[in-house]
Order: structure tokens, then C-alpha cells, then sequence
């Protein structure tokens, strides 16, 4: 759907929040961050394997621990952006995106927000997710419906954020 403004507005469905947040987390896992943490998670289990076939007894639950900790960080870091994004993007609610002349203005049940291209540093789409980098390298993710913007928009915000 159009504004009158010329962006695009989107009425929230009940499964935008997990779509997104679905789409945030795939783009979460391919961090450096996170691929180191499951490269150092599977040589932890590789090590109690070796250790438990060799003989020693109780390496495997450090693999198991590891494991575990992994998954309910990607669990708990799922539920989190799930819980921000059902708050910011309530089923029912008519959201809105537009680019100006100075950045981006869009609006959520949280208010409106306009933000200078100045501030952007990153601008990824993954699934129905547009993930938007502003601050510093290690700042806030912005997430928001990946429909709000059209495809030469979001060329736009990224030929701006490689300047």
C-alpha cells in the first residue's frame, strides 16, 4: 500500500513479529561474532568427544553444556526481538515508511521516527526483514517489515551507507 507521501504502509498481520524476528536471527548467525561462537562451541565438543572416548570421565557434559548454552542463547535472543518487534508492530497497526530528501521517516505504534542518512552504517535484508545499523559499528539493529521500502530504496540507503 502507498501513503499520500509517497512511501508505503503496511497493516501488521499476526505473524509479522515472528517473520521478523525470524529473519533478524538468520541475519544474527552470520555475524563474525556469532560464527566464531559456534566455531569455538563445536571444537569444545570435538575436544569432550575425544576426551570421552579416551577415557575421561565427565567431558562430554562440557560439550553438552556448550550446546545448551548456545541454544538458549539463540532462543532467548529470538523471544527478545520478538517481544520489541510485537510491541513496536501490534497486529492491527498501520506502519509506514518513507524516504526524504534528509533520510528515513517511519512509523511504528512507538511514534515516528526519522532518521539521517547520516546515522546509517549497515543496511541488510533478511527474509521479510529490513535490518538497519545506525550509531556506531557495535550500535542499535533497527528492524523493520522489509516491505515498507521498495528495492530502489533500499539500493538507496545502501549506496549511502557505503559512501
Amino acid at each position: 500500500m502507498s501513503t499520500p507521501e509517497g512511501g508505503r504502509s503496511l497493516v501488521v498481520d499476526e505473524q509479522l513479529a515472528s517473520r521478523l524476528a525470524r529473519g533478524f536471527l538468520r541475519w544474527q548467525l552470520t555475524r563474525p561474532s556469532w560464527i566464531a561462537l559456534m566455531g569455538f562451541t563445536a571444537l569444545v565438543v570435538a575436544l569432550s568427544v575425544f576426551l570421552t572416548v579416551t577415557g575421561s570421565e565427565g567431558a562430554a557434559w562440557v560439550g553438552i553444556a556448550m550446546v545448551v548454552i548456545l541454544c538458549g542463547a539463540v532462543i532467548a535472543s529470538w523471544v527478545a526481538v520478538r517481544s520489541s518487534i510485537l510491541r513496536a508492530y501490534p497486529v492491527g497497526f498501520v506502519a509506514t515508511a518513507n524516504l526524504t530528501a534528509e533520510g528515513l521517516q517511519a512509523t511504528s505504534a512507538l511514534g515516528t521516527s526519522d532518521i539521517r542518512y547520516t546515522a546509517f552504517r549497515r543496511v541488510d535484508a533478511a527474509g521479510d526483514a529490513l535490518l538497519l545499523k545506525v550509531g556506531s559499528s557495535i550500535g542499535p539493529v533497527a528492524v523493520m517489515p522489509r516491505s515498507l521500502l521498495s528495492d530502489a530504496d533500499i539500493t538507496h540507503l545502501r549506496s549511502i551507507t557505503s559512501r
